[in-house]
């Protein structure tokens, strides 16, 4: 063998134990450590009680749930109520969260796991962070990636990793957590079916008025008032979609109505009258693409419409809702944009 192939050989030789050292130091074993099937947060079960904030960052937006006296309350959306089972959800979730596997060390490959930055608006990591009354952090935790078939487990696992640290992990156990304010707001605003409604009067912000009303010969139920001669509706659907506003009416978000400039004469005014009594009047706006409504109600006392309306009032009065476009849409649409000439048979 020559000098030369022998200075090659020492070189592989050395190169190849240099690659096998990072590679154990990228990838800790569990039996290394003695973390395998340790809890994420070992105390966190038993300080569970103690959390009364979670704050949740994605893609560069922070969610802060806050627990008041009347439950859990999302922030920014005016310590409005959220599902107090979905933030015990996170938090329990953590609190069960096991070790399983070291992964990748290489902040170049984070993006593969979701596991980048947070704080970055393209990142699709999460990072959670729990903390008592007095601001002292109970957990904290960057989550990324779903795998949903681990094998030995029911429940699957996710990538994570500690804030402020390179090393990956896969973890057993998976933690739902919601990317927008209406996957944890109370959303449902007022449910009041169709067949509740005695007549619907629309007000548009250019004066025009319209009313629908019930005729129970209608193909749904309901038609509207002064249905011009020579027309026809485009669905017969039409006058029910306006009815049914208020079944089932949700929000996308909310925020106090103070805190929101809406010009009441660009409003689309709806009143509904319900069969037993109440009045409930809604305002709609569009304003910067989105879709805004209050809501209140009014009743003749004592009646059990009185009590419904009430009941209304104290969950809306001073709110201003977010909702979904369809809902804005059926209020909206004035009686020209659905009818049409009728053909007459030749």
């Amino acid at each position: 063998m020559t000098p030369r192939t022998l200075a090659i050989l020492l070189v592989c030789a050395i190169v190849s134990s240099a690659a096998a050292a990072f590679a154990i130091a990228q990838r800790v074993s569990f039996q290394d450590t003695d973390f395998q099937g340790q809890r994420v947060f070992p105390e966190l079960l038993e300080t569970a009680k103690d959390v009364t904030t979670m704050t949740v960052t994605q893609s560069g937006t922070v969610m802060t749930f806050e627990k008041k006296d009347v439950g859990w309350t999302l922030k920014q959306s005016g310590s409005y109520r959220v599902h107090d089972n979905l933030v015990s959800k996170v938090i329990f979730g953590l609190a069960n969260m096991e070790w399983l596997e070291a992964k990748t060390a290489n902040p170049s490959r984070f993006k593969e796991l979701q596991l980048g930055d947070p704080s970055e608006t393209t990142s699709k990591s999460q990072q959670v962070r729990l903390a008592d009354a007095n601001g002292d952090v109970i957990a904290d935790l960057i989550v990324g990636r779903a795998n949903y078939f681990l094998p030995e487990t029911t429940t699957g696992g996710m990538y994570v990793r500690r804030p402020g640290e390179d090393q990956t992990w896969l973890a057993r156990g998976l933690v739902d957590i919601g990317v927008e304010p209406r996957d944890w707001l109370v959303r449902e605003i007022i449910d009041i079916k169709p067949e509740q409604i005695a007549r619907v009067d629309v007000v548009f912000p250019d004066g025009t008025r319209q009313s629908v009303v019930p005729a129970p010969d209608a193909t749904g139920g309901f038609a509207f008032e002064n249905m011009p001669d020579g027309f026809k509706l485009k669905s017969p659907y039409a006058p029910r979609n306006v009815a049914a506003v208020l079944g089932g009416f949700v929000l996308n978000n909310v925020t106090p109505s103070a805190d929101i400039d809406l010009d009441p004469a660009q409003a689309y005014v709806a009143t509904f009258k319900t069969t037993g009594g109440m009045l409930v009047v809604t305002r709609m706006w569009e304003k910067d693409g989105q879709h805004y409504m209050q809501v209140e109600a009014e009743a003749a006392p004592p009646s059990a419409a009185a009590t419904q309306a009430a009941e209304i009032n104290a969950r809306t009065d001073g709110w201003t809702y977010i909702v979904p476009d369809y809902q804005y849409e059926q209020v909206s649409k004035k009686l020209s944009d659905v009818i049409e000439k009728a053909t007459t048979g030749g």
